[in-house]
């Protein structure tokens, strides 16, 4: 008679633990999802870096969260004449064409139609961005974009 609530017990345990790993489990999803946008820009840039032709190496809106200034790099053997940026269809760089040495940087400046708010999240789709320039021997070649540009303001 003293084993009469072992068998209650054991079921009582093992639901336990059940429901232990469920809280675990979706509490591992929930922060998935809640991520933001799903790669932070730390990742972002990482990618960004091992870019060919060109790299962006690094990014950031002005004080005034009106311009934002890429720093661009040629990961080539060659000389690269940058041509110009296309951010989204509204924005782009068009003014500050140029060389680029083998290894060399270029910044250029992207004046935006949204400003960014200081402490806001800002994201611009790869499928948007794109460079154009010229190698030794073809004009006119584009480059499409790898990763997103993502950020806070």
């Amino acid at each position: 008679m003293e084993r009469k609530g072992q068998g209650t017990i054991e079921y009582l345990v093992i639901i336990a633990i059940v429901i232990v790993i469920a809280l675990v489990v979706v509490g591992l999803l929930l922060q998935v999802m809640n991520s933001g946008s799903g790669v932070p820009e730390t990742q972002a840039k990482a990618t960004w870096k091992s870019a060919e032709p060109l790299a962006i190496i690094d990014w950031g809106f002005n004080s005034g969260g009106t311009v934002l200034t890429l720093v661009l790099r040629n990961n080539t053997a060659e000389t690269i004449e940058f041509n110009d940026f296309n951010l989204n269809s509204t924005d782009g760089n068009t003014g500050s064409p140029g060389n680029i040495a083998s290894g060399g940087t270029k910044t250029i400046n992207v004046t935006v139609t949204t400003s960014c708010t200081p402490g806001d999240k800002y994201s611009y789709a790869k499928e948007n961005i794109q460079f154009d320039y010229n190698t030794t021997n073809i004009d006119n070649k584009t480059q499409k974009a790898i990763a997103d540009i993502i950020g806070t303001c």
